[in-house]
């Protein structure tokens, strides 16, 4: 009499297989809209890209506008993420940082993005806004708390460094690792960066404001 077989653990796989489908959809969605524009993608072209009914879309993450803000939030996941669980010290943790947000803004995905809501914000003023809250002021708050557990020593603040004080740091901080740079690859004018440069780059520019 063979063994009875054990019933198969359905919670977890089942969750990751919903991760699974959630991330092919925003990945085709980013293809749409980078390939099409915003006002051009369709929720139908989407849906029928991702292989999915419209109804999951709505349903799962919203409408058009939405669906557009968890791309750029995915995307942006590449280089928040692993922050809040390196294992490093505050030091480390803002270099690592710096040069995943560099090699994630200067990437053809956000360039593109990028280029694609300087087009349509006079159309779309929402998703404007939408796409700096969900985009370059979730990365500044990123800069902000890793400057903020530096001890006082390590930086090149005024004395007893205020909440409000990190914060402009921080501002500067992520436009610096821009620069110009990254208007460059708006315009088309150089490639995406290797490994090796934004490293440097980004050595370079966290040793203006820690020591």
């Amino acid at each position: 009499m063979n063994p009875r077989r054990a019933a198969p653990r359905r919670g977890r796989p089942r969750d990751e297989d919903r991760a699974a489908r959630r991330d092919a959809l925003l990945e085709a969605a980013m293809r749409q809209f980078l390939a099409h524009g915003y006002g051009a993608t369709t929720i139908e072209e989407v849906a029928a890209t991702a292989r999915v009914a419209k109804r999951t879309i709505y349903t799962t993450i919203g409408d058009k506008s939405d669906l557009f803000v968890a791309v750029v939030r995915r995307l942006g996941d590449r280089a928040v993420d692993p922050t809040t669980a390196d294992g490093r010290d505050a030091a480390d943790s803002l270099h690592a940082f710096g040069v995943r947000l560099v090699r994630l803004m200067l990437s053809d995905e956000a360039v593109g993005l990028h280029r694609l809501v300087i087009a349509e914000a006079t159309n779309f003023p929402d998703l404007a806004a939408r796409l700096y809250t969900n985009g370059a002021q979730r990365y500044i708050g990123v800069l902000r708390d890793l400057l903020a557990e530096l001890p006082d020593d390590q930086l090149l603040l005024p004395a007893r460094a205020t909440p409000d004080e990190h914060g402009r740091q921080a501002e500067a901080l992520f436009t610096q690792l821009l620069g110009e740079w990254h208007r460059r690859r708006l315009f088309g004018l150089d490639p995406a960066p290797g490994d090796q440069e934004i490293d440097a780059h980004v050595s370079r520019t966290v040793r203006r404001f820690v020591r």
